[in-house]
């Protein structure tokens, strides 16, 4: 058996889902593991199946007795140890039990199941606000719609801070602001933001839209919308990157920074080859 541990928010644990979808292909008795994401409150919990109605195989025991077990019985990958190497997820482990931890936000996990993976994450227009159906059909009729993406809230925290809080500055989506709109005449920006005080106050676009309604259990509303826009101005985030890769709109500009961490070198093995990188 091969259990994955499922964590984060939203766009992390598309990440993973995307992991488990890649592995059952080979190995069909991969289960999601969510014992541990049922203590998880720094987000919203797990959305997988509350958002896309998907129905993983999963595995979930009280969290000591999953502890004790993978101690005890399981071989455990750590994702961070593997450096890019897909050997573990794609070939034998001589070892019955098998336990993998990571956020995998690679494009190596996604190839050659993207078709699988978009299709997993279809938005069910069913579940949406008033509100959000409203700027649905107004993002749909704009063909110079463009998402911005700007994430605060927890990166502005001291213990985030240095790492990821300060690669997406003010600068970068001044940058990125002006680069998409010398490739895209009469560009309109639809922001979406954790802080949207921040946001009216900085960053000010001809004919911006902010749309700033969707909290708490709604939040994946914000990724449905950024995924129906033409075009897309990224942060460091998960949730933007998913909201711009599975938008389908043929030439599509996406904007993102050169930077996922402060200390990465540069080095996103996340970013499609056409995604315009803005240097920080």
């Amino acid at each position: 058996m091969r259990l994955i541990k499922m964590t984060g928010g939203l766009g992390n644990q598309m990440f993973i889902y995307a992991l488990y979808l890649r592995m059952r292909q080979r190995f069909p008795n991969t289960r999601i593991d969510l014992s541990d994401i049922r203590h998880y409150h720094v987000h919203n919990g797990y959305e997988l199946t509350r958002v896309f109605d998907i129905q993983p195989r999963t595995f979930c025991i009280p969290q000591w007795m999953k502890k004790t077990l993978e101690f005890l019985f399981f071989r455990t990958i750590l994702e961070r140890h593997e450096k890019g190497s897909l050997r573990h997820y794609d070939g034998q482990v001589y070892w019955p039990l098998v336990y993998y931890k990571g956020f995998y936000q690679r494009l190596d996990y996604l190839c050659g199941i993207e078709d699988e993976v978009r299709q997993a994450f279809c938005f069910n227009e069913q579940k949406i606000s008033t509100e959000t159906r409203n700027m649905l059909r107004r993002i749909e009729t704009d063909d110079t719609a463009v998402s911005l993406h700007v994430r605060r809230g927890d990166y502005q925290q001291a213990k985030y801070y240095a790492s990821v809080g300060c690669v997406c500055n003010l600068t970068y989506y001044q940058k990125a602001i002006t680069a998409m709109s010398s490739r895209l005449s009469n560009a309109h920006y639809y922001i979406f933001s954790d802080d949207s005080l921040w946001v009216r106050e900085n960053l000010q676009p001809e004919g911006a839209v902010y749309v700033n309604w969707n909290r708490g259990d709604n939040s994946w509303q914000d990724m449905m919308l950024m995924s129906r826009c033409r075009h897309h101005i990224i942060s460091n985030s998960t949730f933007s990157w998913w909201g711009a890769w599975l938008g389908t709109h043929g030439g599509k500009i996406v904007i993102c920074p050169d930077h996922w961490y402060a200390n990465d070198g540069g080095n996103v093995p996340l970013y499609p080859d056409n995604w315009i990188k803005i240097s920080l």
